[in-house]
């Protein structure tokens, strides 16, 4: 009887530390900015592409109507300018292993970007 007890209490503790170590590896992905084809929660004609070069492209209706460079800093993404909007722009960043979301640091004087970005949530595409 006890033989079993202990058998059984092993496989549960044994249970419990695989679902721990899982747990924390998900939220430790969920730390670093990721990368992918993210669609717009509200709009799904506006996508955003977030690539390990650290650039990015924002689609309308499929077609390609920005791009640029970005840099991270713990959790901010920083917009690093364009041709349209030469200075910086800075969106704390949140992300939960499918949607992104994106909330303005300060002001941002780049009027289509701050549209794009502040406030908007966008879903990985699969």
């Amino acid at each position: 009887m006890i033989k079993l007890l202990f058998k059984h209490l092993s496989i549960i503790l044994l249970v419990v530390f695989t679902l721990t170590l899982s747990a924390c590896s998900s939220a430790n992905d969920t730390k670093k900015f990721p990368t992918g084809r993210f669609t717009s929660s509200t709009n799904p004609a506006n996508e955003y592409e977030f690539k390990e070069d650290n650039t990015w492209a924002y689609y309308m209706g499929g077609l390609m109507s920005a791009k640029g460079s970005y840099r991270i800093e713990g959790n901010q993404w920083i917009e690093e300018g364009t041709k349209e909007c030469s200075f910086t722009g800075t969106y704390e960043w949140s992300y939960d292993g499918k949607k992104l979301s994106f909330a303005m640091v300060g002001d941002d004087q780049c009027a289509p970007r701050k549209e794009a970005t502040n406030g908007q949530t966008f879903v990985l595409s699969d």
